[in-house]
């Protein structure tokens, strides 16, 4: 099981989303679990988001070191 999960997540890196999603990162490789929002994989306001089930459950660190709770938001 942990293979599996070794080899789809290396596979993931050599993605255009993935790609795209590491243009826009702040570049921490910390990330925290956040209460699961429904959201398409794409660049928002609030950031790039990586949702290949239709939700976000984990958040990248920000540079100050908290998790802001703006989750695949769009200013409006």
């Amino acid at each position: 099981m942990v293979l599996a999960i070794l080899v789809v997540m290396l596979i993931g890196v050599h993605t255009e989303t993935y790609q795209e999603f590491q243009k826009h990162s702040n570049g921490i490789k910390e990330y925290r679990l956040v209460k699961s929002t429904p959201c398409s994989t794409g660049l928002r306001d609030s950031g790039f988001s990586i949702a290949p089930a239709g939700s976000v459950v984990f958040k990248q660190v920000n540079e100050d070191g908290t998790v802001s709770d703006d989750i695949c938001v769009d200013k409006k």
